[in-house]
């Protein structure tokens, strides 16, 4: 019998801009180092028993006997301690070009990482406007549209004129992820700070994906794996966005919870998520191993209905839904996820804090 391969988790926040920027010598911003720094430990609770999670020499220690205190079967490890392993299943965050270079820098085998080939996909992919395929894709398969597509533009003048023509409308860059890169129009009028923004992202990155704004009911995603050209349901996460946005809290439930509250909102919502599926199977499955989680919303379309807009965004990484949906379906937990500044929150840390700390993953009431 084949022995089962140690995997080596590693949180890297920053993949949504490295994944935007390309090449293989992203530097990130200061509060994505500290955002690393700080919740180096999260994906001990993803992580399978047994499994490894990469972290600083200096912090291996302290992060074994923090683990330890928690019951989790899981061992912080030193890169270079795990690059020293005979074998290894390598699990970031989410992969790109600077990681590579950096892992294959400190030792790791070329064998264990994904080829330049590869990542040129995942980054293809990454683009929103995957997101726009996979609509076409999904009504294709369903016989009709659910919701009014994203439409993708190049030129300032037509990004105005979509501004105007649709008030409170969202802009987002085609790299981007978690809120960052994306522009809610409230005023198009009076708003001169958004011509700014759009002539800087479509100097940065050629286009904007440009969507009209929809009376959102709830957030949600729905998270998939791919793996050797298959793809498979893997769970659900309930979520809130502030205005801009960006992710602000997530329901810790157990997964039976959380899908009968989607689907007592919309009947059709199993249906629809197998057509989502077998869409990823066609656009992404084929060209990408790994998580992906697809942001959906249930909106109002009229004052006693309810509809859905099947892809919001595709991330092609781990996301803090998986994280959600692990901490109510695996540990049992219940509340509210946060990730806090704010010392003064209530709640269960999920990771060790110390004085140098200023990121806090949390669950409140």
């Amino acid at each position: 019998m084949a022995m089962t391969q140690q995997a080596a988790y590693l949180f890297n926040p920053e993949q949504d801009l490295a994944m935007a920027y390309g090449g293989d010598n992203y530097t990130a911003p200061p509060f994505a180092r500290q955002l690393q720094r700080d919740l180096r430990l999260l994906p001990a609770w993803l992580a399978p028993a047994g499994s490894l999670v990469v972290v600083d020499e200096r912090d291996v220690e302290a992060d074994n006997q923090w683990l330890m205190s928690q019951g989790l079967d899981v061992q912080a490890a030193s890169l270079q301690s795990v690059a020293a392993l005979p074998s290894v299943q390598l699990r970031p965050w989410g992969w790109n070009a600077t990681l590579r270079k950096r892992l294959l820098s400190e030792g790791v085998a070329d064998e264990w990482l994904p080829t330049p080939d590869e990542l040129a996909w995942m980054r293809r992919l990454a683009h929103r406007r995957t997101t726009i395929a996979l609509h076409r894709g999904i009504a294709l398969l369903l016989g009709h549209q659910l919701c009014p597509q994203p439409v993708e533009l190049q030129h300032r003048a037509e990004v105005l004129d979509f501004m105007h023509a649709h008030s409170g409308c969202y802009l987002k860059q085609p790299w981007s992820g978690s809120g960052r890169g994306i522009y809610h129009v409230f005023d198009a009028d009076n708003d001169p700070h958004a011509v700014h923004w759009v002539e800087g992202a479509l100097q940065r990155q050629g286009s904007l994906l440009c969507e009209v704004a929809l009376d959102k009911v709830q957030d949600f995603a729905v998270e998939f794996a791919c793996a050797d050209g298959d793809c498979r349901l893997t769970g659900y996460s309930v979520f809130a966005c502030d205005r801009h946005s960006q992710f602000e809290s997530g329901v810790v439930d157990s997964s039976a919870a959380l899908h009968a509250y989607l689907s007592s909102c919309y009947a059709q919502l199993d249906h629809v998520v197998e057509v989502v599926r077998q869409a990823l199977l066609s656009e992404v499955a084929p060209h990408y191993n790994g998580p992906v989680g697809v942001d959906m919303m249930l909106y109002r379309s009229a004052p006693q209905a309810i509809a859905i807009n099947p892809c919001v965004e595709v991330n092609l990484r781990t996301t803090m839904g998986m994280v959600t949906s692990a901490l109510g379906e695996r540990h049992g937990l219940r509340g509210r996820y946060v990730i806090t500044t704010c010392d003064d929150v209530i709640g269960r840390n999920l990771l060790p804090c110390d004085q140098q700390t200023r990121y806090r993953a949390m669950i409140i009431e």
